[in-house]
């Protein structure tokens, strides 16, 4: 007889979580540090305790992860230590059970609202224990500072160890799982409606980014993922006005589809003549396309300026023609290889100053990279999911030692390309900073809120 009642599984985070543990509290005793107060100071204040908390804490999934719920439940820990060895200062005053009672109050508004400000919404939870604890155990003189201080050393020796476990032992979920406990959102009369739609689209990572970046800002918005056939943008786009979207975005094979529906479109849409993102006010649709800046951006962050440098760009498809057209744009002059070398010239007659088209055979690729000062992946080769891969690497051999070597891919990580290009000494960029900017600008166009880059591909690190 089946059991109608699943068996909980014992996964790796279970067990990460449990050798941490054991790591944390096994460490203290050779040292006797089991709260001991005849040891005195700091050391009379110490144990595995909270070091064994952090590890619970703390231990995720993702090295990213964890670092992140390491560093809010520090935070939580310091500001939390301050206010509660600073209300201590209140002496005999604290004696009074009902001042005690405010104070405890004032401390955890205090506590929550400091995280807050910091946007460390993980640190609330130690900004307020750590007070209450203090000020109910009733320590007073040096004793309470050794308390605060032996606090924060435990929660850093328990974060360290949270993270070595982390790295040391595997996340054995498969790839599409990870990241799924990121997807929480809070939902209310007010939130505003925005999407990625596509043909297919139940693959996107959009939500996911968008959310967490949504979450991690503090805005109003839920971002969700709507399947839209080909051919069925007008129809798709008179319902969104309908019920009320801020906006959505766009992939295949919708991003040309948009242009002609489009009330208004920004200088890059019109450009590359693809809109990826559509912000709704007033009843019109206004059209964007942020790929080609997001990829000049990913490079910017890399220390690489395309200007007056030559460009080697693989690949003539839509993702291909943003960077060729935006590179242009920048003052790079561009070489677009192509195995259909129709497609290539296509994209080359928009610029033909600046871009030139080529072929894809391996000498035309060796001659090519032998001039380029940057070289660029727009294909799908190498992606994860899919079976194409370089047939020949030979024309890496042709680059000039130095030269970038850059991959719109983010999954894999690394593609083998990326990886030879490692070996041979080149430095590599992966698509990783492109999926982020772009992503970034698509939420600067919904809400009108500047956004920090750099500090969103820090959260998005451990979840992608």
């Amino acid at each position: 007889m089946k059991n109608p009642v699943p068996l909980p599984r014992i996964g790796m985070r279970v067990i990460k979580t449990a050798v941490a543990v054991m790591v944390s509290y096994a460490l203290f005793l050779p040292f006797g540090l089991t709260y001991r107060e005849e040891l005195g100071g700091v050391l009379g204040q110490m144990g595995p305790l909270y070091a064994c908390i952090a590890c619970i804490i703390c231990t995720q999934s993702t090295l990213g992860q964890t670092f992140q719920q390491g560093i809010s439940r520090l935070i939580g820990v310091i500001v939390g230590g301050a206010l509660g060895t600073a209300t201590l200062l209140l002496g005999t005053a604290l004696e009074n059970l009902w001042v005690k009672t405010l104070v405890l109050g004032a401390v955890c508004v205090a506590g929550v609202w400091i995280c807050l400000l910091i946007k460390r919404p993980t640190a609330c939870g130690m900004a307020c224990i750590l007070p209450c604890v203090i000020l109910i155990t009733g320590l007073t003189g040096a004793t309470r500072y050794y308390y605060a201080a032996a606090r924060i050393i435990e929660t850093i020796v328990g974060l360290l160890i949270a993270l070595g476990i982390n790295a040391a032992l595997p996340d054995h979920r498969p790839e599409g799982q990870r990241g799924e406990c990121d997807m929480k959102v809070e939902v209310d009369n007010t939130t505003k409606k925005l999407c990625v739609i596509g043909d297919p689209v139940e693959h996107s990572k959009s939500p996911l980014i968008q959310n967490t970046m949504i979450r991690e800002l503090g805005l109003d918005y839920l971002y969700l993922c709507q399947p839209v056939p080909r051919g069925k943008c007008k129809e798709w786009l008179d319902c969104a006005k309908f019920a009320g979207y801020a906006g959505f975005n766009a992939t295949m094979p919708h991003k040309e589809e948009l242009v002609p529906l489009m009330d208004e479109l920004d200088a890059d849409a019109a450009l590359i003549g693809a809109v990826n993102t559509v912000c709704i006010r007033d009843g019109k649709a206004w059209g964007y396309n942020t790929d080609g800046e997001g990829f000049l951006r990913s490079l910017a962050d890399e220390g690489i300026d395309p200007a007056g440098k030559h460009v080697l760009v693989l690949g003539a498809g839509g993702a291909a023609k943003a960077v060729c057209l935006k590179l242009a744009q920048a003052g790079a002059e561009v070489t677009v290889c192509n195995r259909t070398v129709d497609k290539a010239q296509a994209i080359c007659d928009h610029d033909p100053a600046h871009l030139y088209p080529a072929g894809f055979d391996t000498a035309t690729l060796y001659n090519k990279a032998q001039s380029c000062d940057v070289l660029v992946n727009c294909t799908s080769l190498g992606m994860a999911g899919t079976k194409g891969q370089f047939e020949d690497f030979s024309f890496l051999n042709g680059l000039k030692p130095g030269v970038p070597v850059v991959d719109l891919i983010y999954a894999p990580a690394e593609t083998e390309l990326l990886r030879r290009a490692r070996q041979k000494g080149h430095k590599t960029v992966n698509g990783f900073g492109l999926l982020v900017n772009q992503a970034v600008l698509s939420l600067e166009h919904f809400t009108g809120t500047e956004i920090n880059a750099a500090a969103m591909k820090k959260v998005l690190s451990g979840l992608l």
